[in-house]
């Protein structure tokens, strides 16, 4: 398994002139089972995924992620 963080930019990027909505990582060609990268774009954060076919069942890993990030907003709303 691979985990990765990264800070991205802050402000509005553009590519030929054409702005970039968002963006995400991926490390290709490496031999793992999972992967997991995270970026922050213009404050918000993206996850991104990548497994070997038939590691993961995509729809209980979706589930188990909204329901963790939901967890963690709740959380962090109760503390504000």
């Amino acid at each position: 398994m691979g985990l990765s963080n990264m800070i991205g930019p802050v402000e509005r990027m553009a590519l030929a002139n054409h702005p970039i909505k968002s963006l995400y990582f991926m490390v290709a060609g490496e031999p793992k089972s999972l992967s997991i990268t995270m970026i922050s774009y213009m404050g918000k954060l993206r996850v991104a995924f990548k497994t070997k076919k038939d590691f993961i069942d995509p729809e209980k890993l979706k589930s188990s992620i909204q329901n963790a990030f939901e967890m963690i907003l709740k959380a962090a709303q109760d503390i504000a």
